[in-house]
C-alpha cells in the first residue's frame, strides 16, 4: 500500500514540476516593450542610462542672500544672455555683436551701461570700462583669458559701479606684464585687474589674476566679494581698496609679497574698513595679512594666515568672531 501511495505522488510532483517549467518557458520568451506590444524586441537593461547634464539657465540664478552690506546690484548673478552684448575676444579680430562696446586694435572700450557677455582669447589685450559715473556695467566671464605686456588686463576708467560675474564652469585668467609703459599721471592704472571706482565679483566660476608690475586686483573705492573661486598673487599687495574690502562667500586665496588684502582710504572714518560674513580666505603673505585704516570685522567663514607680519594690523577696532581666524 505504501509502496503505492509513493508512486501517486511522484506522478503528481513530476506533473506540478512539467507545468512550472513551461510557464517559465513561456515568461521567458514572451517581452513587453513600454507601449504594451508583447511582439517588440527586449528593451534592453533595466537600469537607467546616466542623465546628460542639463544646461544652468542663467536667468534663474536665484540672487545670494547676503547682509545689507551688500547691495541687490551685488548679489545678482542671473542674467538674460538674449539681452547681453556678446563680445568674442580673438587676437587682432574681436567681435562685437550688440551695443555699447568698441574694438581699436586689442583693447576693447565698454562705452554705455548695461551686460556684456565676454569669452575668448587675447595674448596682448584689456577690457576697458568708461561710461558715465551715474551707469552700471556687468561684466560676464564665460571663459576669458587675457594678457597684457604694457598696461593692466581690466580697467575701469569711469563708472558707477561695475560687476565682474564668473559664469558657473569656466575659468577666467588675467596676467599683467612685470613694467608697464601705459600709465597716467597718478600712476594708474597699478594693478592687474584696476578699477577706479566699486567693483563686486560674483557668479560661481573661478578667476585667477597673475599680477606681476604692481597689485592683483586694485580698487580706488569699494571692493566686493560675493560669491567665486579667486587666486590672485601679486609682488605688492594681492587685493588692494582704498573705502573697503567686504566678502560674503566664496573662495579667495592669495599670494602677496607685501600684505595679502590692504584698504589704506583716510578720508572717511565710516570707510576704510574690512568686513567678512562668510566664505574661505587663505592669505599668504610676506608682510602683513589684513591690513585697514579703521575697522576690521569677521563675523564668520574661516580665515587662514600665513603671514610674515602681523595677521591683523589695524589701528581702530577689530572684531573677529571665534574660530574664524586661524594662523598658521
Amino acid at each position: 500500500m505504501k509502496s503505492v501511495l509513493n508512486s501517486k505522488r511522484f506522478k503528481v510532483l513530476t506533473t506540478l514540476l512539467a507545468v512550472l517549467m513551461a510557464l517559465s518557458f513561456c515568461a521567458c520568451a514572451v517581452t513587453t516593450d513600454p507601449s504594451g506590444d508583447p511582439t517588440a524586441e527586449p528593451a534592453g537593461p533595466t537600469d537607467s542610462p546616466t542623465a546628460a547634464p542639463v544646461e544652468e539657465d542663467p536667468s534663474q540664478i536665484p540672487k545670494v542672500e547676503a547682509s545689507e552690506q551688500f547691495s541687490e546690484f551685488d548679489t545678482t548673478i542671473a542674467y538674460i544672455p538674449d539681452e547681453c552684448t556678446k563680445i568674442e575676444l580673438k587676437q587682432d579680430g574681436t567681435v562685437v555683436t550688440g551695443q555699447g562696446a568698441t574694438v581699436s586694435g586689442n583693447t576693447v572700450t565698454i562705452k554705455t551701461a548695461g551686460s556684456y557677455l565676454i569669452s575668448g582669447t587675447l595674448t596682448d589685450g584689456q577690457i576697458a570700462v568708461n561710461v558715465e559715473k551715474t551707469e552700471k556695467v556687468r561684466l560676464i566671464l564665460n571663459g576669458v583669458s587675457v594678457t597684457n605686456t604694457k598696461t593692466a588686463c581690466i580697467y575701469v576708467m569711469s563708472a558707477d559701479k561695475v560687476g565682474i560675474t564668473l559664469v558657473r564652469g569656466t575659468e577666467n585668467v588675467f596676467t599683467d606684464a612685470k613694467k608697464y609703459t601705459e600709465i597716467d599721471e597718478k600712476g594708474n592704472p597699478n594693478a592687474c585687474i584696476f578699477s577706479k571706482d566699486d567693483l563686486t565679483i560674483n557668479g560661481y566660476g573661478s578667476l585667477t589674476v597673475n599680477g606681476n608690475y604692481n597689485n592683483g586686483i586694485g580698487c580706488k573705492n569699494d571692493l566686493a566679494i560675493v560669491t567665486g573661486t579667486i587666486t590672485v598673487k601679486a609682488p605688492n599687495n594681492a587685493v588692494k581698496a582704498k573705502d573697503s574690502f567686504r566678502m560674503h562667500d566664496g573662495v579667495l586665496t592669495v599670494k602677496s609679497d607685501d600684505d595679502a588684502i590692504k584698504i589704506d582710504g583716510e578720508d572717511d572714518v565710516a570707510k576704510g574698513f574690512i568686513f567678512i560674513e562668510g566664505g574661505a580666505l587663505n592669505l599668504t603673505a610676506v608682510d602683513d595679512a589684513l591690513t585697514a585704516t579703521y575697522n576690521i570685522t569677521i563675523t564668520g567663514g574661516l580665515v587662514t594666515t600665513y603671514a610674515g607680519g602681523k595677521s591683523v594690523n589695524c589701528n581702530g577696532k577689530v572684531s573677529i568672531a571665534k574660530g574664524s581666524l586661524v594662523e598658521k
